[in-house]
């Protein structure tokens, strides 16, 4: 941008603050028109519409019935005690997520600018401090709507009583607060490296003060650190002020005063309380912004270096990366590749070579090993069976999550594929190969990563449950069952996605960009949709079909029998599916012209 507008002239001279102003109110501007303007294509404009729908369904019949009803649903209605323990309690936790940003922090100070802001503003005339104010301006914009997100659309102050623009201040003051003390800390560490100090002795330093500080409230918390009673654990008022008399007492309750006025606007009660608690709060996000802005330091060459890594890191996501890889030796192959056999084979050895070297059949079996070892080790001793049980409840969570949204987890790199459609056709190989050599590497990391799952859930149900439904022996059984149908069902899941990217790819590829917006966010919501209708309609024939056989063979003749026979009818269930779903990609590749389909 070479203009600039006639509101940031002073005496023929442009002001530099309202300059930066005008850029990003237009950078705004120009981000909006476009996302209007691209609504005349459909695949944006449904999204658009989904996406409004989702919001309204989750956000907007709830605020309708609150404005007719004049009423909000709360948790419970905070008293001031019980505001003044839910302080104590906040303040604690920023207490100790300060401690670790001065612990654990590193790195050279900077800020985050883009390459393109890099290149744009940096060679300008502009100081140092109109840059970080830029920086400080643009920010604002991500916790104003974060504010504005959680008081009024996600209720979190009303859920407890509180007035939702009270909320909204105090969450914005709060989060402008931390951001300024990450920015000042950065530049304190800068100048205390500038000086001498290296990081191993500032961490030193700051965990010799933390010591000696917590042996203080120690020492004067011998006689009233107890740990609360059954009775206080059940009641949150009671615990609440349990641990406020605990923290309420010297030297602790110095340590944590400007904490607690920090937060002391998040738990107002009440408009004076409010009022009151805003002016320390408002005193300290002040004093953040003139250490930040007195304590400044050369930060230009640190924040070209992160605009560089966060570009390689956006692009290591867009080819199906969860991280950007700089291997420093070559990786070694998964496992030995002939010259001569099946053709699939050689995209799964590719596949898991691009994934790392981690994803290898000797850290599967370490991984299960290790797993089954300490699942015996709980079982043990009675004292630890609990710890089993609450194991096996993440696991099921945790298999729910992997069958439901696992396949997402590898859209990307299966999209990548798409790019490369052209090469891998002028092959002589028949589209179905292609295919399913696409979706080996994921079908076999996805398979490992459930049969763990499985692993540990069987150990639960053997030694983790008090009264288990069903015989060690029959247990032992459908968790062999559930082994050989896992793999067929996660191969079945893979395949939906993919066929969604090969039979629409304008909706799918558009996440390549890294796009952003509410129109995107639709495109995603219509893709998981259809995804969720296509598994529930896989699935249906292998439920239905599957459970009519288990009844029959229950009734004549035996559980085992009728355990065996549905097991043997879903896994015949899910080959023919997959062989169904393997033809029809290889179809859709066949006939898939890149130029067009990818414009």
């Amino acid at each position: 941008m070479n203009a600039v507008s006639p509101a940031a002239l002073r005496g023929g001279r442009p002001h530099a603050a309202a300059a930066l102003f005008w850029l990003h109110a237009m950078s705004l501007y120009n981000s909006l028109r476009q996302r209007l303007l691209r609504l005349r294509q459909p695949k944006y404009l449904f999204g658009a519409l989904a996406a409004l729908a989702y919001f309204y369904l989750i956000f907007g019949r709830r605020l309708g019935q609150d404005h007719h009803s004049n009423t909000v649903h709360t948790v419970f209605t905070l008293t001031p005690a019980q505001s003044v323990g839910l302080g104590a309690l906040a303040a604690t936790a920023l207490a100790l997520l300060t401690l670790g940003i001065w612990l654990f922090a590193d790195g050279r100070a900077r800020l985050a600018f883009s390459e393109a802001e890099i290149a744009f503003l940096f060679p300008a005339p502009l100081t140092r401090t109109t840059l970080i104010h830029y920086a400080l301006l643009r920010a604002q914009l991500g916790i104003a709507f974060s504010a504005l997100l959680m008081s009024v659309l996600l209720h979190r102050g009303a859920a407890l009583g509180i007035n939702r623009l009270h909320y909204a201040i105090g969450y914005w003051v709060l989060m402008s607060m931390g951001q300024l003390h990450e920015l000042g800390a950065a530049f304190t560490r800068e100048r205390l490296l500038d000086l001498g100090l290296r990081p191993w002795r500032r961490r030193a330093l700051v965990a010799g003060v933390a010591i000696v500080l917590a042996l203080a409230c120690w020492w004067s918390l011998r006689g009233v650190l107890h740990l609360p009673q059954t009775a206080v654990l059940a009641d949150p008022p009671a615990l609440l002020h349990w641990f406020d008399g605990i923290a309420g007492t010297a030297p602790l309750s110095w340590l944590l005063t400007p904490f607690r006025w920090a937060v002391a606007p998040l738990f107002a009660t009440d408009a004076s309380a409010f009022w009151l608690a805003l002016l320390p709060a408002l005193g300290l996000l002040i004093a953040h912004y003139l250490w930040v802005v007195r304590a400044q330091v050369s930060f230009e060459d640190a924040s070209l270096a992160f605009a560089r890594r966060r570009a390689e890191r956006l692009a290591a996501l867009r080819s199906g990366n969860l991280r950007e890889r700089k291997p420093t030796k070559p990786r070694g192959e998964p496992f030995r590749l002939l010259g001569t056999g099946f053709a699939p084979i050689a995209f799964l050895w590719k596949g898991l070579i691009a994934m790392g070297g981690f994803y290898r059949l000797r850290s599967f079996v370490i991984a299960g090993v290790a797993l089954f070892a300490l699942c015996q080790w709980l079982a043990a001793d009675p004292a630890r069976q609990p710890i089993l049980t609450v194991a096996g409840m993440i696991v099921a969570m945790a298999g729910a999550w992997l069958l439901m949204l696992g396949p997402m987890l590898f859209i990307a790199r299966l999209r990548g594929s798409l790019q490369t459609l052209d090469i891998l056709k002028s092959a002589p190989l028949p589209g179905w190969q292609i295919a399913l050599g696409e979706v080996l590497a994921p079908w076999a990391v996805m398979s490992a990563v459930t049969w763990l799952l499985l692993l540990v859930g069987a150990q639960v149900a053997l030694h983790g449950v008090d009264h288990a439904p069903l015989a060690p022996n029959l247990m032992l059984e459908v968790a062999a069952g559930v082994a050989v149908l896992a793999p067929l069902l996660c191969g079945l899941m893979l395949c939906l996605p993919f066929a969604g990217m090969l039979y629409f790819p304008a909706w799918s590829g558009s996440g390549t960009a890294g796009g952003r917006g509410l129109e995107v966010m639709g495109q995603r919501l219509i893709l998981m949709g259809g995804y969720m209708v296509a598994m529930v309609l896989a699935l249906l024939p292998v439920a239905l079909l599957g459970g009519l056989i288990w009844l029959l063979g229950e009734r004549f003749a035996s559980p085992q029998v009728g355990a065996l026979l549905a097991g043997l009818c879903g896994a015949g269930v899910l080959m023919f599916e997959l062989v169904l779903a393997f033809d029809l990609l290889g179809r859709r590749i066949d006939g898939f012209d890149v130029a067009q389909e990818l414009r």
